[in-house]
């Protein structure tokens, strides 16, 4: 019987660039077949799980706007 895993990568361009910079990274580990791997990954994005490396932001914040987006001086 064949196994599956998705691994997957997140990129994020800024508003200022169109260069997209990686931000985060995953796999669905092994399963039976591609919807539950599908099922796994979907799980991980919805609930900010990816795993990053040093200088990727958390993934809590990844969707949070900048101060400029915001008005806010830092």
């Amino acid at each position: 019987m064949a196994n599956y895993r998705i691994e997957y990568v997140i990129q994020r361009a800024d508003d200022d660039s169109d260069e997209f910079v990686e931000i985060g990274f995953g796999s669905s580990a092994t399963w039976s077949d591609v919807d539950a791997a599908l099922y796994a990954i979907d799980s991980d994005i919805q609930n900010r799980a990816w795993e990053t490396e040093s200088g990727q932001p958390d993934p809590s914040e990844v969707d949070e706007p900048s101060d400029s987006e915001t008005g806010e001086q830092g």
